[in-house]
């Protein structure tokens, strides 16, 4: 039978397993990415400090803050993930034509990537938290925050433009085409179902102190998914290769994701100190 009308209730769970494994394994290694270049920039100042698995607490007199300090530390992150976004959508495009689950991966990783970096843009800078605090240490007028908010809100409209192809060709990994019959069942677990569980997931990982990134990051994210999904909605049918598919759990990332929750929640449960 063609895995095109194969659409049980089980290959149903199994891709949206998948896809969830890698919605919240690319969102935790954007969070400890930014979490650990920060820490790298502030030793470079000398500064004091102590981090678990969520916050990083700076010990040190308000004074000692400078406007380098504040630029590098807040913004250093977010540029690096940016472009690693870039580099991790160049990844899923060598990739297009092979039905590897590692596809989705890297699918999450680019919208998670952007979506820190423009996201962070936007609601950073009218909550004046992470890489909207940068703006207030350069004391820039409310036009110009206006209009870095505004770019950020265009980078989302960019992004979900962009994405929208990459998720529908995704299907291939499970599919031979992407059409009608299939699409609302694709979707909803590919897309729907990750972005809902993974959310809970990474916010649940993070009690009980669920902070800015992961209070908010999840809103603009939802509106580039629903972009995608009505951009994708409106495409004609895909046709991919004729070769048959076979929907299956992917274990790499389901451990890969499981190893990556336990070992950062439970070696990092404790505060641990940076004094210099």
């Amino acid at each position: 039978m063609k895995s095109n009308f194969n659409l049980s209730k089980t290959n149903f769970w199994i891709i949206a397993t998948n896809s969830t494994a890698s919605y919240v394994l690319a969102f935790l290694l954007i969070f400890y990415l930014n979490h650990f270049i920060k820490i790298i920039i502030a030793s470079s100042y000398n500064y004091d400090m102590g981090f678990d698995w969520n916050i990083i607490n700076f010990y040190i007199e308000p004074y000692e803050w400078t406007h380098d300090s504040v630029k590098l530390i807040y913004s250093s992150g977010p540029i690096l993930i940016f472009v690693l976004g870039l580099i991790s959508l160049v990844a899923f495009w060598s990739l297009v034509e092979e039905p590897a689950r590692l596809k989705t991966f890297f699918m999450w990783f680019t919208l998670h990537s952007f979506n820190f970096f423009f996201g962070g843009l936007l609601i950073g800078n009218i909550f004046k938290k992470g890489v909207g605090h940068v703006f207030n240490w350069m004391y820039m007028t409310d036009t110009s925050k206006m209009l870095v908010a505004l770019f950020g809100f265009l980078g989302l409209l960019g992004t979900a433009y962009i994405m929208s192809k990459p998720a529908a060709i995704s299907a291939n990994s499970y599919f031979n085409k992407l059409d009608v019959k299939n699409f609302p069942y694709f979707i909803t677990a590919q897309i729907i179902v990750p972005f809902v569980l993974g959310t809970i997931i990474y916010m649940g990982f993070f009690l009980p102190r669920i902070l800015f990134q992961e209070a908010y990051s999840w809103i603009s994210l939802g509106m580039i998914l629903i972009f995608i999904v009505g951009r994708v909605n409106k495409m004609e049918t895909l046709y991919f290769d004729e070769e048959d598919r076979y929907i299956g759990i992917s274990a790499v990332l389901i451990i890969a994701a499981v190893i990556v929750l336990i070992s950062f929640r439970v070696l990092l449960r404790n505060e641990l100190f940076i004094s210099w």
